[in-house]
């Protein structure tokens, strides 16, 4: 009976968590890609379910360009270009996780792979630390705190220290 309510318990959570990805509001960049529209692409489609920003890098000499788009639900998520446009790194904070389907891309089959191995090997739950397959990814977080970052390491533009960019 005890292993019964485990399994209800762990349906459940899983369950509530995907509830709370699909009612994340919508991030259009993904790594491997472009970065999200311009903010007037996004404001003119109230459905999209974000609101975004475009920040220039601190320095101009800096070999990438940061975009922060701001999902409904609260969640901030930044996504980091290189010069040829391609996002080689993303982070989140918010309340919401985001839909890493979406902000993962092509990656997300990789990410599918390495969680479901944890899960066989028992290990459940957060915190996600993946590195391999071409793809790095810390995950964490708690309801109405979730916080985490995503990068490919062979897309980071030579010179930058993806560790100060991450921070």
């Amino acid at each position: 009976m005890k292993g019964l309510n485990y399994w209800s318990n762990t349906v459940r959570v899983l369950l509530f968590i995907l509830a709370l990805a699909a009612n994340s509001g919508e991030v259009m960049a993904a790594l491997g890609r472009g970065p999200s529209e311009l903010p007037a692409a996004v404001s003119s489609n109230p459905a999209s379910g974000a609101r975004m920003s475009a920040a220039s890098p601190a320095l101009r000499s800096s070999p990438y360009t940061l975009y922060e788009v701001l999902l409904e639900n609260g969640t901030t998520v930044r996504e980091y270009a290189t010069p040829a446009g391609l996002v080689f790194a993303v982070t989140w904070r918010g309340p919401v996780l985001p839909d890493l389907n979406v902000l993962l891309g092509d990656y997300f089959k990789t990410f599918k792979v390495e969680t479901d191995q944890m899960r066989q090997a028992g290990r459940r739950g957060s915190p996600v630390s993946i590195e391999g397959g071409g793809l790095v990814v810390r995950s964490n977080g708690r309801m109405r705190n979730f916080f985490g970052y995503a990068y490919v390491p062979d897309l980071v533009p030579a010179g930058v220290n993806i560790k100060d960019v991450l921070q």
